[in-house]
């Protein structure tokens, strides 16, 4: 009898320390827990020792009226068309970071103005986290904010605008435009401004004639104000 326990004995003692040593020499990754030998992962990770993070993607939006190009920290480069999307693919634990602007510019709208940009450009900061479930979509919205406004216009008078003004005679400074727009009626999306309560347009014709006219803006997302001369 004496014997037979002993032996009993023998084995708890190393049973127990078979399970004591089960995880010594495993190291789990993104605060993954050994269990039993297993590295036990959290959301957003998988593999042996949770070492590797699940693919998702990231939708940036175009809301505004003219293309963003979007620049992101690989130096890709994307342009993303008016009201279209581009998604980027990535792993959780990362993120998207870079930049996105858009403006009016000459060679897209249609207008004369030597290669430059027309009206202000829109800057955004891209700083987006990939989410944590595999294939989901984390959808990000680009808008220009209630501070600026687009302005839009159609000359139908019998003279060609030579250029304009943007809130013309603030004390805080206007914006001038050498931009000719044709008289043919058309409306031509031309560029962003800061909108103000009193914010205006003055444009001056190739017969010197001078107009003025204030700009009326609802005060949201992606504004816009069609100035037409007549």
């Amino acid at each position: 009898m004496a014997l037979v326990s002993a032996t009993l004995f023998s084995a708890v003692i190393f049973t127990a320390c078979t399970k004591k040593t089960t995880c010594s020499n495993i190291i789990c990754r993104n605060d993954g827990v050994c269990n039993n030998g297993n590295c036990v992962c959290p959301t957003g990770y998988y593999g042996t020792f949770c070492e590797l993070g699940v693919n998702s993607f990231i939708s940036y939006k175009n809301n505004t009226f003219t293309p963003i190009t979007l620049v992101i920290t690989n130096g890709a480069t994307h342009v993303i068309p008016v009201g279209q999307s581009f998604a980027v693919e990535g792993t959780y634990g990362t993120a998207v970071v870079g930049t996105a602007t858009t403006s009016g510019t000459a060679s897209s709208l249609g207008v004369d103005n030597a290669g430059g940009v027309i009206g202000l450009s829109i800057n955004w900061a891209i700083n987006n986290n990939f989410p944590s479930g595999t294939g989901d979509t984390l959808k990000q919205s680009l808008d220009v904010g209630a501070t600026y406004f687009f302005l839009r216009m159609a000359n139908k008078s019998a003279q060609n605008i030579l250029d304009y003004y943007v809130n013309v005679n603030f004390s805080y400074g206007s914006t001038y435009q050498d931009v000719t727009v044709p008289n043919n009626g058309v409306t031509y999306d031309m560029g962003y401004y800061l909108a103000y309560s009193s914010s205006n347009v003055q444009t001056q014709s190739s017969n010197s004639r001078i107009v003025w006219m204030p700009v009326t803006l609802p005060f949201t997302n992606n504004q816009s104000f069609t100035v037409t001369i007549n």
